[in-house]
């Protein structure tokens, strides 16, 4: 099982830098972050964003960047194309746009955002998706989607090699049912019923779909359950990691 950090939100970057060397150091497979730009309590402050993937690729050496995740609703495609592109070329190939539907409802109503219904907010995601892996190519794209639609639409450089795509399908298993078609790797909520449902649409598709799992609270006696979901299909784990002192022995533990 490869095993990726999520480090809890902090607004501290003297600590999240360390943390991610050390994390880089300790071998552990990818490290992310939530990814919003709202906080609902002043007192909940996190640092979080392009410009924080940017400086840890210039900090890290070999572990993965994926975010966990971000909202494609907070995004222009043009923004998703460059910010990804450019973190491609600082990390050496080490980003993963890590994206999802949107559903923290929260931060668009606190900024004025439009909340679309929830089948144009799966529909849009793969349209999204499906548009820039042919601007990835480094082509000028003309897309015609119900929901997106771009003209001659071009961003250079491109990426080093292949974006890989994880899309973060939460509970819903229409998202699973919809993303199998067209993402690297589901990462769903750690809920075995759920990694089953996500598992048996991978064998459905006929597509080669990485199968991951996102853990927010660490269930009891993790230990015995990470066999049970390797069983499944589920071949990284993302942990969510409060204390950052404790990556040391996390390590120790998981090896």
């Amino acid at each position: 099982m490869r095993i990726g950090i999520n480090l809890g939100p902090t607004g501290n970057w003297p600590d999240i830098l360390a943390a991610a060397q050390q994390a880089d150091q300790l071998g552990f497979e990818a490290l992310s972050f939530l990814d919003h730009f709202h906080a609902d309590k002043l007192e909940w402050p996190y640092i979080s964003g392009w410009a924080l993937y940017g400086a840890l690729s210039m900090k890290t050496e070999r572990i993965k960047l994926v975010p966990m995740v971000i909202d494609r609703l907070n995004y222009l495609p043009g923004v998703l194309a460059k910010e990804s592109s450019v973190l491609s070329i600082l990390s050496n190939g080490r980003f993963e746009l890590g994206i999802g539907a949107g559903d923290y409802f929260q931060e668009a109503r606190a900024w004025g955002l439009a909340i679309p219904e929830v089948q144009e907010r799966i529909d849009g995601l793969k349209e999204t998706i499906l548009a820039l892996r042919e601007v990835w190519a480094g082509q000028k794209v003309t897309f015609t989607g119900q929901y997106l639609h771009l003209l001659d639409a071009a961003c250079t450089p491109v990426p080093v090699a292949p974006m890989r795509v994880v899309v973060g399908v939460g509970n819903s298993r229409r998202l699973i049912q919809s993303a199998v078609d067209y993402a690297d790797e589901l990462n769903v909520y750690a809920n075995e019923d759920l990694l089953r449902f996500a598992s048996e649409q991978i064998a459905t598709s006929g597509r080669h779909v990485s199968l991951s799992a996102y853990v927010w609270d660490w269930p009891e006696q993790l230990t015995q359950k990470l066999p049970i979901w390797e069983a499944i299909g589920v071949e990284r784990t993302f942990l969510t990691v409060w204390d950052f002192k404790q990556l040391p022995e996390i390590a120790q533990w998981m090896t």
